[in-house]
């Protein structure tokens, strides 16, 4: 009986200290974690497929805009969505259209901005689009 009770004393305290390792060693992770966060710039371009007279962007146009102009601008990565939206033309008509999603995340500087720019005004010229539309917001991210 004295080495039952002996027995289940050793494992009550171990199993203790492993329950404070697992505490010290979960904490100890989670500040590590915390100290790698950065506040950066989240930019989602919303891109219509539609273009004027009834046609759409097609996914072969789409692939070669994605590779030939945004992909080079942010070689950092990006994430691309297929989307469903509608919004209110400058005529006043309801428009319906599939679009694509282009989400981007990096250091807020001039030149990301400016390659932002011109990637809606590319994309506008090159299917006669009346916009694309811009939702910027600072993000904080950790990796």
């Amino acid at each position: 009986m004295l080495f039952t009770e002996s027995l289940q004393q050793n494992l009550k305290s171990l199993t203790i200290v492993g329950l404070l390792t697992t505490t010290l060693a979960c904490t100890s992770f989670g500040t590590r974690a915390e100290s790698f966060q950065k506040t950066l710039i989240k930019d989602e371009l919303y891109f219509g497929l539609s273009k004027p007279g009834g046609q759409t962007v097609s996914e072969v146009e789409w692939q070669q805009f994605l590779n030939c102009v945004i992909t080079p601008r942010f070689k950092e990565g990006l994430t691309v969505m297929d989307a469903n939206g509608q919004y209110l033309s400058n005529s006043g008509k309801l428009t319906k259209e599939k679009s694509k999603l282009i989400i981007l995340v990096y250091e807020a500087n001039s030149t990301k901005n400016k390659m932002v720019q011109e990637t809606i005004s590319t994309y506008k010229k090159t299917f006669q689009q009346e916009s694309v539309l811009r939702v910027t917001s600072n993000v904080h991210v950790s990796f």
